[in-house]
């Protein structure tokens, strides 16, 4: 199976740069009285990411700039996606940082007209096992009285939990509320059901042309981030819900290439154990290249066909072969 290295990314991306989804967003989470002074169906997206190469697979972010009613002023919304998984506790740092560079290239373009430096918003889409907890500058520093709070650089920021937040709480438009509700029941023995949920808000999308594109999008996400035995029930479910369209075919076709046929996945999973460690140490190999001295014996030593499963499920999501590493320790200990 070919793997991209950031499925994550290309979700997170491909969704929010749709002007309505990203529009949806706003209007859902920003505070009413920013939101009410906020031309938010003018907003522009600006070409420069600022996440630092060795981050980028951990983090997404998308800039905006959206103007302010009745003035000349323009808002910046930075979108940042947390797609590690695991709980960052210094992330407001990680904002921090990523706040003086985008100011810091404005001051460059506007030295010379010596115009002020622009607002930010920053959103945190966060996406986590187990939650997200939010934190703010002083959480992370060691302060010896209240009084000393005065020399904190604090700032505000929206976060939202894609893992504890409800998207049925909010009035979203149907592509944004399919990929929370993804998000939110990744991990989760009901996965298959809420995942025909998002399927029919899907289908609601419309023009056709958006509608294809999104499904396509969205199926490659799901065969990139789930588990091969999983891949006859995505497509059973899809066959459900997209039934008597064009993309149908379209879908039959990337399971194809992917050697999704009932009897090919089952012949898999006969093989139980050693097909499931194979299976591991292949998708990681594609990811971090040749896996290193005994971790592919230590990985054959697992014996848990749930414990496999699970690090097949995660290791597209390990920001390193240390983490990777760590968690087959853990599994090979179980």
């Amino acid at each position: 199976m070919y793997v991209i290295r950031q499925p994550h990314d290309k979700i997170f991306k491909r969704v929010m740069t749709d002007r309505d989804n990203a529009i949806s967003m706003l209007k859902n989470i920003l505070p009413a009285g920013i939101k009410d002074m906020l031309v938010l169906e003018d907003i522009q997206y600006e070409k420069d990411s600022f996440i630092p190469p060795h981050l980028k697979d951990y983090f997404s972010d998308l800039l905006t700039s959206v103007p302010v009613k009745g003035q000349k002023y323009k808002v910046k919304v930075y979108f940042l996606f947390e797609h590690k998984s695991y709980y960052v506790k210094n992330y407001p740092l990680q904002i921090l940082r990523y706040l003086l560079e985008i100011w810091e290239q404005y001051q460059s373009l506007t030295k010379e007209t010596g115009e002020k430096l622009p607002l930010i918003i920053p959103l945190l889409i966060a996406h986590p096992e187990g939650g997200w907890e939010r934190k703010d500058m002083s959480d992370l520093l060691a302060i010896p009285s209240n009084d000393f709070k005065v020399f904190i650089p604090e700032f505000e920021h929206i976060v939202y939990d894609s893992v504890n937040e409800n998207p049925e709480d909010y009035n979203f438009v149907e592509t944004l509320k399919a990929l929370l509700v993804i998000w939110r029941y990744f991990d989760s023995p009901d996965f298959f059901k809420h995942l025909g949920d998002a399927f029919k808000l899907i289908k609601k999308v419309r023009p056709e042309t958006k509608f294809k594109d999104f499904v396509t999008s969205f199926m490659e996400y799901l065969i990139q981030t789930r588990r091969e035995e999983e891949y006859i029930e995505i497509q059973k479910i899809a066959e459900k819900e997209f039934s008597g369209g064009d993309v149908m075919q379209t879908i039959a076709d990337m399971f194809r290439k992917e050697g999704v046929q009932e009897g090919v996945i089952l012949g898999r999973q006969e093989g139980g154990l050693e097909n499931a460690q194979d299976t591991l140490i292949d998708l990681a190999a594609e990811i971090y290249g040749p896996l290193p001295g005994m971790l592919p014996v230590k990985i054959k030593s697992i014996q848990s066909m749930e414990n496999l499963r699970a690090l097949i499920r995660k290791v597209i999501r390990t920001e390193s072969l240390d983490e990777f590493t760590e968690l087959v320790n853990r599994a090979a200990h179980n």
